[in-house]
Parts: C-alpha cells; structure tokens; sequence
C-alpha cells in the first residue's frame, strides 16, 4: 500500500469529456492505495475459503492468453484478477480489512497534484498495457508492474492500461457539475452520487486506446458484470489518532 497525502488536488478536465468537466478542486484526508491491481494468486486465497459460487470469477475458455478459473491463478499468479464484479471485488476487500478507493482517490492516486495526461505525465508514451503493438504484450494481460516507467506521481503502478479498476462510486454524467455549484458541494472526501444504476471505473485496459487510459477519462459498468478486462485494487483509510 501507498500513503496518499492529504491535500487537495485538481480533479476533472475542462478540455475532455463532457462527463470530466468541470475541473474542480477537491480535498481529501489521507488514505492509502494498493500499489499493484490485486492478482488472482491474491484472490484465489480468498476464494477459496468462500462458501458462495457467486464470488468466483468469470472464466474465459475462449481467451485462452486469461483462461478459465482457477487454473488461471497458478498459470498466471501475478496478472491482475479479471471476471470479477464490483460486488465481488467489495466482498474481497472487507475480507482484507480494506475497501474499493473512491472516484477522486482513485484520480488523486493516478495524476497527483498536477494535471497529468497520464500517470507519467503529458507525452503519449509505450508505458501501458493497451491495445498497442509495441506494448510487449499484445491482446492480452500483463503481470502487475510490468511498466515501471507509467508508475504514478506517488509510485502507484499500472493506473494506466491492463485493466479497468472498480470504484466504490455510483456514476453520474453530469455529478461534477453539480458538485462544483452546489452550496454543499462534496469539496471534501467527495464519495459520488448517493444512487445509481452503474458503478464507475477508471485507468483503461489492454483493449483500450491510450487516449481512455487517461488520468481522468470516466467509464461505467453494471455492478454485476464480469469481463476480461475489469479489475481493481484496494485502498484503506488512515485510522487517525488522539492528539
């Protein structure tokens, strides 16, 4: 895990998406985030002390570079755990004493306190998983890391590419919007809209283009959906102490 000071950073882009707009600034307290995407050699550790089936990932016969579950955990250990759903990816992280990051501790986590293209920077650059030739690992996944180069402003690697990561947001198109107008705008430690049909998730994958696996490119899926390129990884609150 990396601790991710307090502060506020700028969040959002008002030069993108209609959906990222309008830049605003946001204050968070500190927390820490996983530093890698969870792997399935992690996962399968949990899985295999679950009792309900519900949990267990999607399995992908047909991608034989991913594979069916759970042989893939031993064939491929250190490839982020894909075929999971935000329920799932929830459940493994209360197992872990931890949660799912928020949108904007996600997007601080990713860009820092600068406004950051991508993780590395402005420069579109060969240091992500997508669906590029000259990546080093074409049409498929790649082992947590692989990109030392891409790693974040604060150390935190693959937040660009391999595979789209949960949040614990519900979706809004137009949430930004409202946050920054409103008189009780969630400045601080925004946790999204209150309700929602989809759950947000962010970093792009080995399918994507560069231009989605951007710093504060904004997706979405049904929390029930597994897929071959959605993951996530784990982010923790800091517990404060007494003065």
């Amino acid at each position: 895990m990396i601790l991710i000071p307090a502060g506020t950073f700028t969040m959002g882009s008002d030069t993108r998406a209609a959906d990222e707009k309008p830049m605003h600034k946001v204050y968070l307290d500190a927390y820490y985030i996983g530093k890698y995407e969870v792997t399935n050699a992690e996962y399968y550790e949990f899985w295999k002390q679950q009792t309900d089936s519900a949990r267990t990932p999607e399995s992908f016969s047909h991608l034989p570079q991913i594979g069916d579950w759970p042989a893939r955990a031993e064939q491929f250990p250190n490839h982020p755990v894909v075929g999971v759903s935000w329920y799932d990816a929830k459940a493994y992280a209360a197992w872990k004493g931890m949660r799912l990051p928020t949108e904007a501790e996600w997007e601080k986590a990713a860009r820092g306190y600068t406004n950051r293209v991508w993780p590395w920077g402005n420069a579109i650059e060969p240091y992500a998983n997508t669906d590029a030739d000259d990546d080093g690992y074409q049409n498929r996944l790649a082992p947590v890391g692989s990109f030392p180069k891409g790693k974040s402003y604060y150390g935190v690697m693959d937040m660009a590419g391999n595979v789209w990561e949960w949040t614990s947001d519900w979706y809004s198109d137009v949430y930004y919007g409202y946050s920054s107008r409103s008189a009780k705008r969630p400045k601080k430690n925004p946790t999204g809209p209150d309700v929602g049909s989809w759950r947000v998730i962010r970093g792009g994958s080995w399918i994507d283009k560069i231009a989605r696996c951007s710093t504060t490119f904004r997706f979405y899926f049904y929390p029930n959906l597994k897929t071959s390129f959605v993951g996530f990884r784990l982010a923790k609150t800091v517990e404060k102490t007494a003065k």
